[in-house]
């Protein structure tokens, strides 16, 4: 009570940490991709830095551009060579891939084609170095001339135009989508704009420790600010909920009996959603490590500023008799207790079968929606040069690589890698390219370390998947690690995509550990919370069978299994147990002060306010939908569905196996 009263000094104190946290705005950095996909220690890892060691080729980036005007293509191929970075760029209008004026030779290497009815031609550009950056630069100098351009580099560097787009405007339109939300639940402008106080201050909190340690905003923590400012505000919600229900006219007395009596479930709630973010951690990679400290951290500091300052600033509002909530959704969910039971099961059931048709697949361009830059680069290369994300291969030789025999095992290799791709890109092409009389001449050409390394014995292939399929990859792996042959000592492979693969695999492998723990902890903590073993134990059905359920819509929806879908299951368990707290919490509450009809006045106090947050998360989540990256458009799917199915589930199920005597008349 005494610190509610010394309400100036909590304003105070959060004017000046919030002051602080924007003034370290400044240092914030974002970054493109994933910053650790997998452990130092894995073998993409190393044959990545190894084939880094070895060639000058960094990435390899195709520009197409429409060929109406072969001078247009000609003046960006130059553009393109002056560019810092690019160490070769290949015309396909260009000597010798035309001869008398003929394109022949161009398209029988995918290098000049139709998309849509319109003629592309399909520059080359090897980057040697700072590929983020060259290919920026490439996309910047060629967009005058219509260019659409497809690589891991470019790819990188649409996500951190992506990230900035995400930090920059879905975030207010949360802000703003929330806060209508939570002002049609409490019927005050006031009331709605403290109740995400907390949540705004804590995604506040997190950006300035964020620019304070120099830590990047990259694509695996870019939506935590955003699920702070969603996830932390139904601590604020429930709390001024509370608060406007009071009928007593002394404002600090309002603010402390709303204190009182939440802030046993509001700490169950905040602590629940921090050991579900923190249960990420169990798993092995460092992406998901990343997610759940950042998750833990930021809902920590929403619970955090609840506490401290919440109480203290809604002391400024002014007291209002008004009638807060109705008894229609209490109506509702007394006479149709058994049949909603029966949809619950039923529903339940039903989405169960739906788990058998869930497939694991995870690779780049999986973050993309289909009317994205990235996407359009894609389709018309992918269209014209039979082209996707490479796979890089490189060839450990006990012989000269340009030696007949090195040029043959090379071949070998290449037709084995055939089996599973729709082309390669090694120093065979770049031979057929050539007249066989300079053929001799190739090793003087190409600057050293493009595609063979004799210092090493070496040499690297890019290969062209038919398709990004997860067993498509690991066959060429195993195909191409398996061969034995004379002058061939090793075959390595690497990629985006493989170190997508195992993370995805040693994440997916770990994650129920995971959750099993976290159902664990979080029913000892209801079990003590509700000094109510019983009880405790069937509060917990409603979000097992909502992360069950979760499943079923992934195979429902065809949405593929991999780190971004999965994580969810983690969040909504933290986040969707909430609904249990707050219901049980008041239902024992009532029971303990002996109040007729108990079920009752629990929905009267508990079901809107659920009901509210509910849609006020699932809805806020709804914004990421104007989000470019595919992967978001899953999530607010993923989020709209948990929150709801939690919400009702739990009214559903709470109400059907609570005793309730009929002959009693519903209390308004």
């Amino acid at each position: 009570m005494e610190w509610i009263k010394k309400r100036w000094i909590a304003v105070a104190l959060m004017i000046v940490l919030g002051s602080l946290s924007i003034w370290q705005l400044r240092n914030l950095k974002i970054g493109g991709y994933f910053k650790s996909q997998v452990s130092r220690q894995s073998h993409y890892i190393q044959t990545e830095r190894d084939i880094s060691n070895s060639f000058a080729i960094k990435d390899l980036v195709l520009i197409a551009i429409p060929s109406d005007d072969k001078n247009k293509v000609s003046e960006a191929a130059t553009v393109i060579r002056g560019v810092k970075g690019v160490s070769l760029v290949i015309n396909p209008l260009e000597f010798p891939f035309t001869v008398g004026g003929k394109v022949a030779f161009a398209q029988q290497l995918g290098l000049v084609g139709k998309y849509k009815g319109k003629d592309y031609a399909i520059l080359i550009a090897i980057i040697s170095s700072q590929p983020e950056k060259t290919s920026t630069e490439i996309s910047r100098l060629t967009k005058k001339y219509g260019a659409a351009l497809f690589g891991n580099s470019f790819i990188a560097a649409k996500a951190l135009e992506y990230i900035g787009f995400i930090l920059k405007y879905l975030s207010p339109i949360a802000i703003c989508v929330i806060f209508v939300i939570f002002y049609i639940s409490l019927k005050n402008f006031w009331a709605a704009l403290l109740s995400f106080l907390p949540s705004l201050l804590a995604t506040v909190y997190m950006l300035g420790i964020y620019g304070a340690i120099g830590k990047t905003i990259t694509l695996e923590n870019v939506l935590m600010p955003f699920i702070t400012l969603v996830m932390g505000s139904a601590a604020g919600l429930h709390y001024m909920s509370h608060y406007l229900s009071i009928k007593d006219p002394n404002c600090f007395e309002r603010a402390y009996r709303a204190l009182k009596e939440t802030f046993i479930p509001l700490l169950m709630t905040t602590s629940t959603t921090v050991v579900g973010f923190l249960s990420l951690c169990f798993t092995s990679s460092p992406v998901m490590t990343e997610l759940g400290l950042s998750g833990a951290y930021g809902v920590g500091m929403a619970g955090f500023a609840t506490f401290v300052f919440l109480p203290s600033i809604a002391s400024f509002l002014r007291y209002q008799r008004t009638q807060l909530w109705k008894d229609g959704i209490t109506n509702y969910l007394i006479k149709h207790r058994k049949i909603n039971l029966i949809i619950l099961v039923g529903l339940s059931i039903l989405l169960c079968f739906f788990v058998l048709y869930v497939k694991q697949e995870f690779h780049v361009l999986m973050f993309f929606r289909k009317s994205s830059k990235v996407m359009e680069g894609s389709r018309i290369v992918e269209s014209i040069s039979q082209v996707s994300i490479p796979v890089m291969v490189k060839i450990n030789l006990s012989v000269e690589p340009l030696s007949k025999q090195g040029i043959e095992i090379i071949e070998q290799v290449r037709q084995s890698a055939l089996k599973y791709a729709r082309r390669t890109l090694s120093i065979l092409d770049i031979n057929e390219m050539i007249p066989p009389l300079f053929r001799n001449v190739v090793s003087f050409v190409l600057p050293e370390g493009t595609f063979v390394n004799r210092v090493d014995k070496s040499a690297l292939m890019l290969v062209f998947l038919k398709d990004l399929s997860k067993k498509t990859h690991y066959d060429l792996q195993n195909t191409l690690e398996s061969l034995s042959l004379e002058g061939l000592k090793e075959v390595s492979v690497t990629g985006e995509n493989y170190k997508y693969l195992q993370m995805n695999d040693e994440t997916l492998s770990n994650q129920r550990v995971s959750i099993i723990l976290a159902i664990f902890l979080i029913t000892l903590m209801m079990i003590l919370m509700l000094k109510d073993f019983k009880l405790g134990l069937m509060s917990m059905i409603p979000i097992i069978l909502s992360i069950l359920n979760i499943y079923g819509f992934l195979g429902l929806f065809n949405i593929p299994l991999n780190v971004i879908s999965a994580y969810i299951m983690n969040i909504a368990l933290g986040a969707g147990i909430d609904y249990a707290i707050h219901f049980t919490y008041t239902y024992k509450m009532m029971q303990k002060r002996k109040v007729d009809l108990p079920l009752v006045h629990t929905l009267n106090i508990a079901a809107r306010p659920i009901l509210a947050n509910a849609f006020g998360v699932g809805i806020g989540f709804c914004v990421l939908l104007l989000s470019p990256m595919r992967v978001h458009v899953h999530i607010a799917l993923l989020m709209f569905i948990a929150m709801f199915m939690s919400a009702f589930y739990t009214l559903f199920w709470m109400c059907g196996i609570i005793k309730y005597d009929k002959t009693q008349r519903i209390s308004k």
